[in-house]
């Protein structure tokens, strides 16, 4: 499974969209700040249009105020995940909080294929050596150029299996 991580305003969500338009994919939020219902502004969650274009999962799931953990998040990812496969898309975690990508990558290795969607294992980033799953976008200067443009050849992933 896909997961494009990095720091915040660093194209992440550029990334996920330039790729929606060479496949179907729907994204999983794996952002701590973006699953609070009414926080748009300071969380940079996607446009109408964008969201009209490639289906998210995991925006608006909570109210302010209620809590919503790292272990919520690897339940409800691993739903979501299984949701997206059924309908025959391919599922991109994307998100800046290593914390739900690690709860959700963790979650998978003790969780059979089948019961969570998500094939078993547990790889590291080069970057920074967390753990995030069998395959692995990363984000960074090396994906965005220095003309902040993104576009579909600037895709990079790790070989993996899905």
């Amino acid at each position: 499974m896909p997961v494009i991580v990095g720091p915040t305003a660093v194209g992440k969500t550029a990334v996920a969209a330039a790729w929606a338009e060479r496949e179907p994919i729907t994204v999983v939020s794996a952002d701590a700040r973006q699953v609070y219902r009414g926080l748009d502004i300071g969380t940079a969650k996607p446009s109408g249009a964008l969201l009209a274009r490639v289906p998210h999962l995991g925006l608006d799931v909570v109210q302010p105020g209620e809590r919503y953990s790292a272990g919520r998040f690897a339940r409800d990812a691993a739903h979501w995940l299984g949701q997206i496969r059924g309908g025959g898309r391919q599922p991109v975690v994307v998100g800046g909080t290593g914390l739900y990508v690690r709860a959700c990558s963790t979650s998978r290795r003790s969780t059979p294929r089948g019961a969570s969607g998500c094939a078993p294992g547990r790889r590291t980033s080069r970057r920074r050596g967390s753990p995030i799953g069998p395959r692995a976008s990363t984000v960074g200067s090396g994906a965005v150029g220095g003309s902040g443009r993104v576009g579909p050849s600037k895709l990079r992933c790790s070989p993996g299996e899905d």
